[in-house]
């Protein structure tokens, strides 16, 4: 059987945008208080009368959501009412943890889901059968369907279910569940409820004591205003200007080109986790250090919006939107179609394609000829991509591909190249050469080819197509077919790129990994099994991407005023979340400027501690694709290692990074093949 605060969870998940509804903190804090005192009284460990609750059974009742209650209320010899428990256990150390727990639970019981960017989701099964899956031999009716059932009906309703009824109304629920004329018709009913079970009335006293807000009211009963102008201007001006405001009209610019994260985490240092930057005509409020990730990854869906920085990016492919540039329900059902192909259980499936397409690129490498890594990792990570994700090889295309994408970053995105950078010869032919690519592409999936083929990410794309033009029409199936593409050879190239030069950089880590590589290449060569015990090579993937992220920061705007660390950021703001500044801090990564990757080993586990590893971002977009990428760049690097003998051209070379929008090796980080291996 659930327990209450996991019915009370399972009701706030929003079906249409994922991830739990918006309801104020403070309230659900009582409310699942309140929750486990119920489920407590109902376990006969407590009870009540009109001016006590008392211990009955002290005996732990074998349960992580109740157990550590009951031992403080044991533990306690003063005499106190049940209001006074609640308060007590709505503390945010004691709630928080709570709440954290119960949807851990829900997730074992695979009655949630919870997706790579840790959004919620009720599991397929329980959406369409409306009951639970068997837990302790029986299924059990949706929680939603019992309350309706309750306050629809003149049946008698169980205790656990006034309970649960009492809980719902204390966070404003019903609000949520039932229209106002819904709510008028079951106004009777509900007070009748409210009557007949003791902790119920207590959640509400309490909260009506503390003078909290119900859903969509302040303190005072009015709804909240519009922020005014000048309230958000002295909100702003009261925040620390990063460097005192950097150099007149460039601002922090020129700094933020270098090492973006260095730089931010200088500041947060310096100034706290909330500053301000500027950068020619723009300027930013930063979130940054473990609580604002923290911050992001819980309420970031209610606070913020995407900043559209990528906007211009899908008009530059004629799209009228991309995932990147997203919100809301329709990003959550496109997340969840797109899950399946850029899933780590997928590439795991096509390891060894992956590294037989790698070692056809490094075959073709120069034997002592410098040449640039950038370009080489591309073209290997290129046609990984097409072959593995599109089902077809970009071949000459990528080059086009590759030249289209980081100018469209640098004048979309990034604006720091003119327009008219997007009207060359050069980018009108590449956009063409794109366009039949996408077409052999979109024709590779026609049904007659598919038959006994492994299910790829074009086939998801297309289905939706199909099922829903309105979500994904034919305008945008261009940007969705390109899609892999562009994280592959902006994202997972450089990552694998900075991968080679660390391994290179230190050889006693590639001494470490031999074996391996060994391994993994012996007898039938690489599987899934045998990626999957690459302890070391993943330890090398975790300490390159703590040290070069995907994700460096979130570009987001504030759509609701908030307050935090001390400072008032208004709605309307824009807000960088400096997600990887714990990177870069001592107090997390002891000398965090060390490549050091005995950092994961289980007895140090620096990454562990919520909020300070984040290379991926956080929240509702946090990369897609980032197990997959994983898989796909410990299995390039082993291939590389497999199959060549490579130096640095020069010896002794220091990486020089260039900023589109995460970090990328610059082109003077150049290699040599000495020979083959093998």
């Amino acid at each position: 059987m659930l327990r209450l605060a996991e019915e009370l969870l399972l009701l706030l998940i929003d079906k249409t945008h994922g991830d739990l509804a918006s309801v104020p903190e403070v309230p659900l804090r009582y409310a699942l208080a309140g929750a486990v005192l119920m489920d407590l009284a109902l376990e006969e460990r407590i009870d009540t009368d009109l001016e006590h609750l008392f211990i009955v059974n002290a005996t732990p009742a074998g349960d992580e959501l109740l157990d550590p209650s009951l031992a403080e209320i044991s533990d306690t010899s003063d005499m106190h009412d049940a209001g006074y428990w609640v308060k007590y256990l709505a503390r945010p150390a004691v709630a928080d943890g709570l709440r954290d727990r119960a949807i851990d639970h829900l997730v074992e019981k695979r009655i949630l889901k919870r997706d790579r960017g840790n959004l919620l989701s009720l599991a397929r099964r329980v959406v369409h059968a409306r009951r639970y899956p068997m837990v302790d031999g029986r299924a059990e009716r949706e929680v939603e369907l019992r309350i309706m059932g309750v306050l629809f009906s003149d049946e008698i309703p169980s205790p656990r279910d006034v309970m649960l009824i009492c809980l719902v109304d204390a966070c404003g629920l019903f609000e949520r569940l039932l229209s106002r004329a819904e709510r008028e018709e079951v106004a009777e009913r509900l007070d009748l409820i409210h009557r007949l079970d003791s902790i119920g009335r207590a959640v509400f006293e309490a909260i009506s004591d503390a003078g909290i807000a119900q859903p969509g009211e302040r303190r005072d009963g009015r709804v909240p205003g519009a922020v005014t102008a000048d309230m958000r201007t002295r909100a702003l001006a009261a925040q620390p200007l990063a460097n005192g405001g950097g150099i007149p009209l460039v601002g922090n610019a020129l700094s933020m080109r270098g090492d973006l994260v260095a730089f931010l985490a200088r500041q947060y240092r310096m100034l706290g986790p909330v500053f301000r930057v500027r950068a020619f005509s723009r300027a930013f409020t930063v979130l940054a250090g473990p609580d604002a990730n923290k911050l992001l990854q819980r309420k970031g869906r209610t606070l913020f919006r995407n900043l559209r920085a990528f906007e211009g990016v899908a008009r530059a492919f004629e799209a009228h939107r991309l995932v990147l540039s997203m919100d809301g329900g329709d990003h959550f059902q496109l997340r969840r179609v797109l899950k399946h192909g850029y899933s780590r259980a997928y590439m795991l499936k096509r390891v060894a394609e992956s590294s037989d397409i790698a070692s056809r690129v490094v075959n073709g490498w120069p034997i002592g000829r410098p040449f640039t890594v950038m370009p080489a990792m591309q073209r290997i990570v290129g046609e990984q991509i097409g072959q593995l994700c599109t089902g077809v090889s970009p071949g000459a295309c990528l080059t086009d591909l590759a030249h289209y994408l980081e100018r469209t970053l640098a004048v979309r995105a990034l604006h720091r190249r003119p327009e008219v950078m997007m009207k060359t010869p050069r980018m009108r032919r590449a956009r063409k050469r794109i366009e039949v690519l996408v077409d052999s592409v979109v024709q590779a999936h026609a049904p007659e080819y598919r038959t006994g083929k492994e299910r790829d990410l074009i086939d998801d794309v297309l289905e939706l197509h199909r099922t829903n033009p309105q979500l994904l029409p034919e305008h945008d199936l261009l940007s969705a077919c390109i899609g892999p593409f562009i994280a592959g050879l902006h994202t997972a190239a450089s990552v694998s790129a900075f991968m080679l030069y660390s391994v290179l950089r230190h050889p006693e880590v590639e001494t470490r990994m031999r074996p391996e590589i060994d391994e993994l290449f012996a007898n039938s060569g690489p599987t899934a099994e045998k990626i999957g015990a690459m302890d070391v090579a993943h330890r090398v993937a975790l300490e390159t991407l703590r040290l070069y992220p995907v994700a460096p920061v979130a570009l987001r705007q504030a759509v609701n005023t908030f307050e935090f660390g001390g400072y008032t950021v208004p709605a309307g703001t824009h807000v960088l979340v400096a997600t990887t500044v714990p990177h870069r801090c001592a107090e997390y990564y002891p000398h965090p400027e060390r490549f050091d990757i005995d950092r994961y080993t289980p007895e140090r586990a620096e990454h562990h501690t919520f909020g300070v590893y984040a290379p991926f971002g956080l929240g509702t977009h946090r990369c897609l694709g980032d197990g997959f990428a994983e898989v796909l760049m410990v299995m390039t690097l082993a291939t590389i290692l497999h199959r060549v003998d490579i130096a640095m051209a020069p010896p002794g070379y220091r990486m020089k990074i260039d900023y589109l929008t995460s970090a990328t090796p610059g082109s003077s980080f150049r290699i040599k093949v000495l020979g083959h291996r093998g």
